[in-house]
């Protein structure tokens, strides 16, 4: 097959949805298909300064959402003319509602992933008000791009739950996120990886997320008043970034936090390798929960004990006590106690059958044999 990844947004970029294509788009290359990739940036950069960019930081001070709105229509008008060029033999797997719509407009089969709320997710991250022109907009979007798509694949059953309310379909199939097992297998060891970082023989935490709000990595820095003797080792980045650190400084613990700023996933590894337990501590946020975290699929298949929060897709990937730990969202006494645990002597075994869960049920060579199969009835 001649698959065409497509979405409005940047590609790549730090972040589970641009890791998500890179593992499916090499597996499936693997298996013999063709693989493109389609975003406005690549279509058409100049046009997407000047008629996008541009004018959308223009109109957005005028309020009701406008410089939004207009953005992701010039996006969307971009990237469906891109779409228009390729051959009809070509499939669409969409990233995001608005390649949905660009693929059928185009006249091409789309496969839509879903990975998140759009609007819940706009109004809860990208600073979008409720009862405004952009809500109505983007609305409207999500249901035409759900309604759009020839296939839809959700990652976890709440998301699924969430299409079907919001279009009225029921042919939505879940398929989990998954990664690349061989990833995990070339991993530092952990004295290596600790002298490529610096750090010393305490024990260290990673906190491998973006720093915005659903993210709860403020539970992670808040936790660490409990967790004396320890390190905690954030890595990405976000418009949280300033208060995370002020709110390290206010709780006396600051000198125990590093804040790494965004790593490339290559980069990823040597964290991973370092760490001695991994954090996910995502919290509700404006009705959006966690998805099937890849973070805790890639913490969990280093063979490193996850503490994560009991919401969203993440009840789905952990069972608490057999292959992670689970805690209340938004509770750092809570999740510095199930840190300790993890960091106890019964930490390896829970980091050992997490492994093996992953290795069973999360691989991206099993997950590109079960899109093949949804392509193919297309």
């Amino acid at each position: 097959m001649r698959i065409v990844f497509a979405t409005v947004f940047e590609y790549p970029h730090p972040g589970g949805l641009s890791t998500h294509v890179d593992m499916l788009s090499q597996a499936l290359a693997r298996r013999g298909h063709e693989i493109s990739f389609a975003t406005p940036r690549r279509i058409s950069p100049l046009r997407l300064e000047l008629l996008a960019r541009g004018p959308s930081m223009l109109l957005q001070p005028l309020g009701q959402d406008r410089g939004r709105i207009w953005a992701h229509r010039e996006r969307l008008r971009i990237l469906t003319q891109g779409l228009g060029h390729l051959p009809k033999d070509h499939i669409v797997i969409a990233e995001d509602v608005l390649a949905a719509i660009a693929a059928r407009s185009a006249g091409l089969r789309c496969l839509l992933t879903v990975h998140g709320y759009l609007t819940r997710e706009a109004l809860s991250r990208r600073g979008m008000q409720e009862g405004t022109l952009g809500q109505l907009y983007f609305e409207r979007m999500e249901r035409e791009g759900y309604l759009a798509a020839g296939r839809i694949v959700t990652v976890d059953h709440r998301l699924q739950e969430h299409v079907r309310s919001v279009s009225g379909r029921t042919d939505i199939r879940v398929h989990p996120n998954f990664i690349d097992m061989a990833w995990a297998d070339a991993l530092p060891a952990r004295e290596a990886a600790r002298r490529a970082l610096g750090l010393g023989d305490v024990p260290v935490v990673l906190c491998p997320r973006r720093l915005t709000p659903k993210n709860g990595v403020h539970v992670a820095v808040s936790a660490m008043q409990h967790l004396a003797g320890k390190e905690l080792l954030v890595v990405g980045d976000g418009p949280e970034t300033e208060g995370l650190k002020a709110l390290a400084a206010s709780h006396g613990v600051a000198d125990r936090i590093r804040f790494e700023g965004a790593r490339p996933h290559a980069g990823m590894a040597v964290y991973y390798g370092a760490a001695d337990a991994v954090v996910v501590p995502s919290v509700p946020v404006a009705g959006v929960e966690e998805a099937t975290s890849i973070s805790v699929l890639e913490g969990m298949a280093s063979a490193r004990p996850v503490v994560a929060s009991a919401i969203g897709g993440l009840r789905e990937l952990i069972t608490s006590g057999e292959n992670g730990l689970l805690v209340p969202a938004d509770d750092p006494p809570a999740l510095a106690r199930a840190v300790e645990e993890a960091l106890s002597p019964s930490g390896p075994a829970l980091g050992a059958a997490a492994r093996e869960y992953v290795a069973r049920h999360h691989s991206a060579d099993a997950a590109a044999a079960a899109f093949e199969a949804d392509l193919a009835d297309l």
